[in-house]
């Protein structure tokens, strides 16, 4: 009698008999059903003693358990905003605000609300899923929903982004750049361009000292 293979599953890790469903995380353990899992995947986590091993979610599945009531004021959460560290729903940044809540202040809101009306702060979204938040002060993806109608032009074109710039190259660098530009007869007109200018320069001073000698001498002699 053949033995029944083991099957851990890869989403939530549990073992049990080869199956094609998970009977803890009801994922299907197909092709298919294993691209959407790992699309879910995110850094925000929902504390769930009863599936503790399930990986984290997306930002924008936990907004939508948020608003499905799902995620309530006092369901403990962590992720980018809390540097993985376990708050109170009201108090997570990104969260809160669905809830109705103010994360700093506690102000009543709207979930719609871009920004609390009592302390002005800001209501973001992070929807950055490789920013676990655990190596910056403030997680890098926050952003508003949407674009204010009350925006400058400036503020519109204004972008963050550095300009590309060519790498800086040492003085010799470009001195032996410019002297490799061009062909072999190029380079040899060049040299003797610069060998004629030098002879032009010599022999102008040599005649200048000579217009200098003679006048001295013509002078010279008229005043005997």
């Amino acid at each position: 009698m053949a033995k029944q293979r083991i099957l851990v599953c890869p989403v939530c890790g549990e073992t049990q008999q080869e199956t094609s469903v998970c009977k803890s995380c009801d994922n299907s353990l197909d092709t298919d059903g294993l691209l959407y899992a790992e699309g879910s995947i995110g850094p925000w986590s929902i504390r769930d003693p009863k599936s503790p091993f399930l990986p984290g979610m997306t930002y924008d599945h936990l907004a939508e358990l948020a608003r499905r009531g799902e995620v309530e004021l006092h369901t403990i959460l962590r992720g980018p905003t809390t540097r993985q560290l376990w708050k109170v729903a009201r108090r997570v940044p990104g969260i809160a605000h669905i809830l109705g809540r103010c994360h700093s202040c506690g102000e009543h809101v709207a979930a719609q609300d871009r920004s609390c009306g009592a302390c002005k702060t800001p209501f973001l979204t992070y929807r950055d899923r490789n920013n676990f938040g655990v190596d910056l002060t403030v997680p890098s993806e926050g952003k508003v929903e949407g674009m204010s109608s009350f925006l400058s032009d400036s503020s519109i074109l204004d972008t963050q982004s550095t300009p590309l710039t060519l790498p800086p190259r040492e003085e010799s660098e470009n001195k032996n750049a410019e002297e490799n530009t061009g062909s072999p007869p190029f380079h040899a007109l060049q040299r003797k361009n610069k060998q004629d200018g030098r002879t032009i320069r010599i022999l102008a001073v040599v005649l200048t000292i000579c217009v200098v000698a003679l006048g001295t001498t013509i002078y010279m002699l008229m005043n005997r």
